[in-house]
């Protein structure tokens, strides 16, 4: 997970390149910050993704993290996302505090694409590993 200091968010990506569904949450315009990517595949799981456990969506920092699946709870209310972690998701994102709660800061339009991105995303896969969704 992004540096504890990682609150807030000025802008959200959404985009589906050959390999994968991607949302981007970064903390700057310019992409030199903080950032916080969900992404999954674009065709579900097979029995191998299965077996090691690549069966879900997976979170990237900005520190070289990757954790598939762990988000427990995804709420979405006005401006805040909030994120809910299990306790091995935020030990190997090294988050001390496994509820999060990040500021959106982007322009009112971008709202209806990131719910609709982080539905998607958080929906993929494994439904063991779908966390609860809350506003999106």
């Amino acid at each position: 997970m992004p540096s504890p200091d990682f609150d807030t968010v000025s802008l959200v990506t959404v985009d589906e390149n050959q390999d994968a569904f991607v949302v981007g949450l970064l903390e700057d315009q310019t992409g030199d910050g903080a950032y916080l990517i969900f992404q999954c595949g674009l065709t579900p799981p097979d029995g191998q993704d299965a077996v090691t456990g690549l069966d879900s969506y997976c979170l990237l920092d900005e520190d070289g993290a990757v954790q598939y699946g762990g988000v427990l709870r995804v709420s979405l209310n006005g401006g805040t996302l909030t994120l809910e972690l299990s306790e091995e998701a935020a030990e190997e994102l090294g988050v001390d505090d496994a509820d999060r709660s990040i500021t959106l800061t982007v322009p009112i339009a971008d709202a209806p694409r990131l719910s609709a991105g982080l539905r998607r995303i958080f929906t993929y896969g494994n439904p063991d590993k779908q966390p609860q969704l809350v506003g999106l």
